[in-house]
């Protein structure tokens, strides 16, 4: 009989914690159930909108001015263009410099606002990479008797071809006398002769003019095809006059394979102009 009872009890017992394991089992999974459901529910409460795509920069131009005309040194008619860039901008540029438009006497061809499109316009290209500050390009013994006012602005070419402009300024040669025609030539008799012609006498005193020139001998020697007072000289007769003047050139030894010529004037401010280089051989 009491091994029954022990057998009866345990019987309750093992069932009884079947029970409570089942339980467990139940409690737990409700539990999960619960937590994914939180989750899920955190989860569709953030912020799921589309970022905004980010815009391109807005693409800048470049910004340029034009600068005054300056003169070097004594040379008066060596001149300085000037121009510079306040800001590069992003496009890129393929090319820049000063556009020029000669206006001569008694002449309409001319462009007082010049652009590349313009006829009476040229552009004077710098050659080194734009950068921001000033830039300048030196144009050696410029013709005064080919202009009365010279029209001029910078412009700066983009890679599209757009082009910028800078404002339009004016520059006025001093008024010294005009050279015309210079003609070398050579005889039997006579190695150089070099003939001038004096086309107008202009407002600035002349204390001399002549011819500056540079030989060789040889087809291998020393000469400067750009001569200067430091090279050889010849002077013409004062007062200067509008008229047509030849003059011999000395040559030692009477024969030379090459020479370069061109005229000069020291103006009585002792500055010096000179005219174009001519050549003989």
């Amino acid at each position: 009989m009491l091994f029954a009872r022990i057998v009866c009890r345990n019987i309750v017992t093992e069932q009884n914690t079947a029970k409570q394991i089942q339980i467990m089992k139940r409690i737990t999974l409700q539990f999960s159930s619960l937590l994914a459901a939180l989750f899920l529910f955190a989860f569709s409460c953030q912020d799921h909108r589309t970022p905004e795509p980010q815009q391109e920069p807005v693409a800048e131009d470049a910004q340029i001015r034009t600068l005054e005309i300056t003169n070097p040194g004594q040379v008066i008619n060596d001149l300085n263009f000037r121009m510079s860039f306040e800001k590069l901008g992003t496009r890129p540029i393929s090319e820049y410099g000063v556009l020029l438009s000669f206006k001569s006497t008694n002449s309409d061809e001319f462009s007082a606002n010049p652009t590349l499109a313009d006829e009476y316009s040229s552009p004077l290209k710098f050659d080194n990479a734009a950068a921001v500050g000033e830039h300048i390009k030196l144009q050696k013994s410029v013709g005064f008797d080919d202009f009365k006012t010279l029209y001029y602005r910078a412009y700066a070419k983009l890679g599209d071809g757009k082009v910028i402009y800078g404002a339009a300024l004016e520059y006025t040669p001093i008024d010294v006398p005009k050279f015309g025609s210079f003609t070398l030539s050579k005889s039997q008799n006579v190695p150089a002769t070099a003939k001038l012609e004096i086309i107008g006498l202009g407002t600035v005193g002349v204390a001399e003019y002549g011819v500056a020139y540079s030989y060789r001998t040889t087809a291998n020697g020393a000469i400067n095809d750009d001569p200067k007072l430091a090279d050889k000289t010849v002077s013409y007769p004062l007062p200067i006059t509008v008229k047509e003047q030849s003059i011999s050139l000395p040559i030692q030894g009477g024969q030379f394979n090459k020479l370069y010529a061109r005229p000069f004037m020291r103006l009585q401010n002792a500055k010096i102009y000179y005219g174009s280089v001519q050549s003989l051989q």
